[in-house]
């Protein structure tokens, strides 16, 4: 017989009710904060967190789907609900330490922006930001900014790199439950755990080379993080949203390395991961910091935070001439429209005081 890997969380089983149906309360809550920052308050709008939104959306789903299934014992053992849980759990955390990675970006570049460049900074589109504009005569750093991009852009691929494994495994994964033919085939494409776990049993896991690339990323972006205080002098407050969140992937990403070298022979049969303990550990150590680190992102005003702007830095260069020519035509006119309603007297009182002067004269 093949063993397959053992559902992270273990099966839903009818002590999952409660805590499933707390999470997706917990969740749920969210729901009105995300509202009110990207619909109502526009200056807290970024759509940086596209992401993390539609996660944390899809968390009240999958939370209420586990509760469903905690009791009724038909889609308990649902191949299709086993596996969505699966995925759901597994890729969840790397799209959150995605998100920062665009997050990250803005932080990186806005300090290297000088006095006559600032105008091109994403921080520049947000009022009251925590990146304040630089003093006359501070210097440009392009250089720097153009190496702080593609820092990002290949910690962006890395994070592909990730995803891309996972998923693919996690196609896999309901067709070894009842098909040993399938598992063995599985089994025979798998190169890096055998080594790993010193067995053959094991159908390909490839979570594994997807969970430890993220935490390696996220760990990553700890490192950059504390470079750009020390190096960029980067605002304590954007760093320190960025190591909290970032710390909290991380104790996801160890537990599921923790626990992902279980296996059982069948989804039906009870692992140590059905245990009351173990239940207790992914609740705590897996559900509670993903919750916690998109509470923490959406209750924070990322925009003014991080100097994102409403879509980052999107062009991932500086500006050519065309694009900074547009952009003084249309400050110019913005200027001229101010100047015109600035004008301190009425329409009426104009009127008036000309009537008056053609009566003088």
């Amino acid at each position: 017989m093949v063993n397959i890997p053992a559902p992270v969380g273990g099966t839903p089983l009818p002590a999952d009710f409660a805590p499933s149906i707390v999470f997706a309360a917990l969740y749920g809550m969210i729901v009105p904060l995300m509202i009110y920052r990207v619909f109502v308050k526009h200056r807290s709008r970024t759509l940086l967190l596209t992401g993390t939104v539609t996660f944390s959306i899809e968390r009240v789903v999958v939370y209420s789907l586990r509760a469903v299934m905690s009791r009724n014992e038909e889609k308990r053992f649902s191949h299709g609900l086993q596996n969505y849980m699966q995925l759901s759990f597994g890729m969840g955390f790397i799209g959150i330490a995605n998100d920062l990675i665009n997050i990250l970006k803005c932080m990186m570049v806005n300090p290297t922006y000088g006095s006559d460049m600032w105008y091109q900074s994403p921080a520049s589109n947000t009022k009251d930001c925590v990146f304040r504009p630089p003093q006359d005569g501070t210097p440009d750093q392009p250089r720097t900014r153009f190496w702080a991009r593609r820092w990002t852009d290949f910690l962006n691929f890395a994070f592909l790199a990730a995803t891309i494994p996972g998923t693919v495994w996690y196609g896999q994964y309901s067709g070894t439950f009842d098909n040993e033919n399938k598992a063995r085939t599985v089994q025979r494409i798998r190169c890096v755990l055998r080594t790993y776990n010193h067995c053959n049993d094991l159908p390909c896991d490839n979570r594994f080379e997807s969970t430890s690339v993220a935490l390696f990323l996220c760990i990553l972006v700890i490192l950059t993080s504390i470079w750009c205080r020390i190096r960029l002098n980067t605002p304590r407050r954007s760093i320190g949203l960025m190591i909290l969140v970032s710390s909290l992937m991380c104790t996801v990403g160890i537990y599921r390395l923790s626990v992902m070298g279980l296996t059982t022979p069948s989804i039906t049969t009870q692992t140590i991961l059905d245990k009351p303990y173990e239940k207790t550990l992914f609740y705590v150590f897996h559900t509670l910091p993903e919750w916690l680190a998109i509470f923490v992102m959406i209750l924070a005003n990322v925009r003014k935070w991080n100097g994102t702007g409403l879509i980052g830095d999107w062009r991932n260069r500086d500006w050519n001439e065309k694009e900074i020519k547009k952009y003084r035509e249309k400050q110019a006119k913005k200027g001229m429209t101010q100047d015109l309603s600035t004008d301190a007297i009425p329409l009426q009182e104009k009127k008036t005081a000309a009537t008056v002067s053609q009566n003088q004269v």
